[in-house]
């Protein structure tokens, strides 16, 4: 594989996730045509996770292989986003627990470590239950679709009034049409035109209005919530998922 691509490949999942690659390098700088990498790594690492779940059902069965994937491909990409995703989720909490407000900085309550810890628990299952039913490769459209939202999110407005990661209109629509093509391709293949356009339309729909909301000045939105937002479409994807593989 070209050098270069390797490195916007790189780049793009340090700016999705907040930390480089195992074993490559940090990107010294930002490539001016980063959004459309965000969708190829999402399909990237969706074909990791399929591959994963493939050879552990292989080795230990349906039933079986499909709860243990479902545990190891979550905790793979808790492992490989530093928890971010765990903790925003654990910090989401906080909207519905106000007092863990007057917690120590960067130290969790029971209740918003339960929260996180319920939210771990509710994809660990939906990915095992996917497997299970013989959705394997949804996981595919849902980590493609989760890295689309992650590339849309990136326009939304910080606090200070300027983009998350600034980058030109005619990059990020060459983003967005690199995720329509390459969730076209997936719906050709797997035949399933309902549910993984419903998922596209999902993730499209929910990035566009968090968006707006940042625009308009009525949601204050920093790299925490960029965390939160992304996690939290993932898993609805990952539901998603499951009802469409049990249709």
């Amino acid at each position: 594989m070209d050098n270069n691509l390797i490195e916007k490949i790189s780049t793009a999942w340090t700016l999705a996730t907040g930390r480089p690659l195992p074993f490559l390098p940090e990107p010294k700088e930002i490539p001016e045509d980063f959004p459309v990498f965000f969708p190829l790594t999402g399909l990237a690492v969706g074909l990791a996770c399929a591959l994963i779940a493939w050879i552990v059902v292989w080795l230990f069965g349906a039933f079986a292989g499909a709860m243990f994937a479902g545990i190891l491909i979550a905790l793979l990409l808790e492992i490989l986003t530093g928890w971010r995703g765990f903790n925003g989720a654990a910090l989401f909490a906080k909207r519905f627990f106000p007092k863990t407000a007057d917690a120590e900085p960067g130290r969790f309550t029971a209740q918003p470590m339960f929260f996180g810890a319920v939210f771990f628990a509710v994809r660990a299952i939906m990915i095992a239950a996917a497997v299970n039913a013989g959705g394997t490769c949804w996981l595919i459209a849902v980590l493609l679709c989760a890295f689309f939202a992650r590339e849309e999110l990136t326009a939304a407005v910080t606090p200070s009034g300027a983009e998350l990661i600034r980058t030109s209109v005619r990059e990020r629509r060459k983003g967005a049409a690199a995720g329509c093509v390459l969730m076209l391709l997936f719906i050709l293949v797997s035949r399933r035109i309902a549910g993984a356009a419903g998922m596209f339309l999902l993730t499209w729909l929910t990035s566009w209005y968090l968006v707006k909301r940042t625009e308009n000045g009525t949601l204050d939105f920093d790299r925490r919530a960029f965390d939160t937002a992304a996690y939290l479409i993932e898993t609805a994807l990952l539901i998603l998922t499951v009802i469409c593989v049990h249709r």
